[in-house]
């Protein structure tokens, strides 16, 4: 095969076409895939971490609801809570009790006398004296009625003594505790 020769300007012109192709590629490289490549990745980066965010806070928003469902829960719970254990005396709403009860079950109510309250651990044993009068079975009713209410109330050192005449009628003396909450 033959040689092939070259003119020295035909050298020039390739090492200028090889000079000017590795300055374009030089160029390409550095300026534009480069930063261009290095953007994408920062983006990528950007985006997982976004993701990330996003599944945080939708695994969070669903929580949120259950915290929502059990915190309503939990307010119910404390209302009905302090119905049974209030943190005042209330005195009114037991006297309209147990004459709201009087009234049902046909019982007269002599005399309501506080006696004192005594604290316990978590709680205050507020005590009444109660002298009532009526039938043995509405006395009977009367007791299991204040014993069922929402307070919580207990009936303690019940005495009975039965009046002959022309209605047989009992008297009763009882002591009536409902208790009350310290915290």
């Amino acid at each position: 095969m033959d040689k092939i020769q070259l003119t020295k300007e035909q050298i020039g012109q390739i090492v200028a076409g090889v000079l000017f192709g590795g300055l374009f590629i030089y160029g390409y490289l550095f300026y534009f895939w480069l930063p261009t490549s290095k953007k994408i990745e920062d983006n990528t980066k950007k985006i997982a971490s976004m993701e990330s965010d996003i599944n945080k806070a939708r695994m969070q928003k669903a929580k949120y609801k259950d915290l929502t469902a059990k915190l309503e829960s939990l307010k119910e719970e404390k209302e009905a809570a302090q119905k049974k254990l209030p943190r005042e005396r209330k005195l009114p709403d037991l006297l309209r009790t147990i004459t709201a009860l009087s009234r049902k079950y046909r019982v007269n109510v002599q005399a309501i006398t506080p006696a004192g309250s005594a604290p316990v651990e978590y709680f205050t044993r507020v005590s009444y004296l109660i002298s009532l009068k009526g039938n043995y079975n509405d006395i009977g009713r009367f007791l299991t009625a204040l014993g069922l209410e929402e307070r919580i109330m207990t009936s303690e050192n019940l005495g009975m003594t039965a009046t002959v005449g022309a209605d047989t009628s009992v008297n009763a003396q009882f002591t009536l505790v409902a208790y009350q909450y310290n915290g």
